[in-house]
């Protein structure tokens, strides 16, 4: 065989590998957004509407209990863990893959996934939770928080929250389903175990939880496709009605899911 021809097939090989291991090193995080729902439901549709807008996609888990959970069931929220834990240890997901779980019945989007996942990126851990005003289900472990001043969500929600695959599986490396678990319980106890882990939104910078919110200092923003939240000057992308009444999503979500304006 000539030579010169070795000598360029070589060199073109080289390139293609040299390409493949650029394309590899340069390839974007994938982020995967997950949901809990045993039953259909109306705002659960409202999220899948606006992910295929956006030709994006939510995971929806637990589709085949066809029962009632959480503040409609028995409290059985033990089934929102199991799903969360069952789908992080999917072997095709790597270490550096993001989650994005929220809750399915209460939770409206502003933001595209690749909006949220620059926003998330902008915090210092690898996971970050939803915070809230009340200290719930155990009032009682308000004091370990050890809250900064003028935090204001000073503590965890667990129905909103992000995260890399590996550190949520070092999180849950022990979990056992139990169906009664409470799952803010659960992730109340994972991050006074794990806070070089885990942070807060505190300010509602990616998460609002609106319990005890004045829904006064909500503005939304047709035009560019906005939420305000007055109190931090912040813009959160995901909205959480956290709590039994979910009355005012339900005036609200329509606007929060509608296109920006041109």
């Amino acid at each position: 065989m000539n030579t010169e021809l070795i000598y360029t097939s070589i060199l073109f090989f080289l390139g293609v590998i040299i390409l493949f291991v650029h394309m590899l090193i340069n390839k974007p995080t994938p982020i995967y957004y997950i949901t809990i729902a045993t039953k259909p439901h109306p705002v659960l549709t409202k999220i899948e509407e606006f992910c295929h807008t956006n030709s994006e996609e939510v995971v929806i888990l637990g589709l085949e209990e066809n029962r009632s959970i959480g503040w409609s069931g028995k409290g059985n929220f033990g089934i929102k863990l199991r799903e969360v834990h069952k789908y992080i240890n999917r072997p095709e997901l790597s270490d550096s893959d993001i989650i994005l779980f929220s809750d399915a019945y209460d939770v409206a989007l502003v933001g595209n996934l690749q909006e949220i996942k620059r926003r998330y990126l902008t915090f210092n851990k690898p996971i970050v939770f939803g915070a809230e005003k009340a200290c719930h289900p155990d009032k009682d472990r308000a004091p370990q928080y050890g809250i900064t001043m003028g935090a204001e969500f000073p503590y965890l929600n667990s129905g909103l929250f992000i995260g890399r695959v590996w550190a949520l599986r070092q999180c849950m490396a022990l979990y056992k389903y139990k169906d009664d678990d409470d799952d803010q319980r659960f992730w109340t106890s994972a991050y006074f175990k794990n806070r070089r882990l885990i942070e807060l939104d505190h300010h509602a910078r990616l998460f609002l939880n609106c319990a005890f919110v004045d829904i006064n200092d909500i503005d939304y923003n047709s035009h560019k496709r906005l939420i305000t939240y007055s109190k931090t000057q912040t813009h959160p992308l995901m909205v959480h009605a956290n709590g039994h009444d979910k009355s005012f999503l339900h005036q609200f979500i329509g606007r929060w899911n509608e296109p920006a304006k041109e």
